[in-house]
């Protein structure tokens, strides 16, 4: 009599949300509430322990109440988006709009003002293989296929005496097959990145430049990136993926502040003083006069932190 009750109670809030979400009488975050899943395991574990007893019956009940109570809060206090979005997190990835119309190269480049003491690169790419490396080179950026897989465009500004500069690449074979592309960033500018993709790979070494931001929005790929110390007071990085795998290789002695908000996903953080509430810190990180500060959004993600 004690299972059908709770059962019952169960039974009768799923379809009361399920209707209420559909007729838009509520608007219902399923996703907000996942996160919330080792409650379950409290529940199942109360149950069986007054399983029997005096009172157990209501304990039960009451147990279950609270938890619906604290889900049906959860779902329809926090905003309501489509799944995806809120799974793969992939709400800026701009892929889609590199217009068929505009011309594809194998090889793009920009030059260097030297005047300018910072640059910008949004990069918005499709499927394939992009490494990423530094040096002294003549121009502020060049970009080269390796094959005949990878179509590029590039297109160059100035902002507020800052330089901005946004890359497109592109597969432009059919078949499974995905091009690599090759892209070296001068070391002198302080630079801020955006990188947009899809299922893709990026590799490469910035140990060497000054970046002041970098923002990741991607689903579904693969990032291995060596940084090196942070040069300015606060070195930001902003992730947000899903089904993704992100290593940073990153200094012993950098400061590092990491808050993760993250779905079924998982973390290693290398050499980190403390991890809990959703934050993880590292001893020096207070007195340190140069830092990075990351935020990590998503699920089904695996981000791993090692330290060199």
């Amino acid at each position: 009599m004690e299972n059908k009750i709770t059962s019952g109670i169960w039974f009768v809030f799923i379809g009361l949300i399920l209707l209420l979400h559909n007729i838009d009488v509520i608007d219902f975050n399923f996703i907000a509430i996942l996160k919330y899943w080792p409650l379950l395991i409290v529940i199942v574990g109360i149950n069986l322990i007054v399983q029997n007893r005096v009172y157990g019956n209501y304990i039960k009940i009451a147990c279950n109440l609270m938890f619906l109570g604290w889900i049906t809060y959860v779902g329809l206090t926090k905003p309501s988006t489509h799944w995806t979005t809120d799974l793969l997190n992939n709400r800026d990835i701009k892929i889609g709009d590199l217009d068929d119309t505009d011309s594809l190269q194998q090889q793009v480049e920009v030059a260097l003002d030297s005047a300018i003491p910072e640059a910008k690169l949004e990069f918005n790419g499709g499927a394939g293989k992009f490494k990423l490396t530094a040096s002294d080179i003549g121009q502020l950026i060049t970009a080269k296929s390796g094959d005949n897989k990878m179509g590029m465009n590039i297109k160059s500004s100035q902002d507020n005496g800052n330089q901005i500069v946004v890359l497109n690449a592109k597969p432009i074979t059919d078949g499974k097959q995905t091009g690599a592309v090759l892209i070296d960033l001068n070391k002198k500018p302080l630079w801020d990145f955006e990188f947009n993709y899809g299922a893709a790979t990026i590799e490469g070494d910035l140990s060497t430049l000054r970046f002041k931001n970098l923002e990741i929005n991607t689903g579904a790929s693969k990032m291995d990136l060596k940084l090196g110390m942070p040069q300015i007071e606060r070195s930001r990085i902003n992730i947000a993926t899903g089904a993704s795998k992100i290593h940073f290789s990153i200094p012993k002695d950098a400061a590092i502040s990491v808050k993760y908000s993250s779905i079924l996903s998982k973390n290693a953080f290398e050499g980190f003083k403390s991890k809990k509430n959703g934050r993880a810190v590292t001893a020096n990180y207070d007195e340190a006069p140069t830092k990075f500060d990351i935020e990590l959004d998503g699920a089904a993600n695996t981000f791993t932190i090692t330290r060199y």
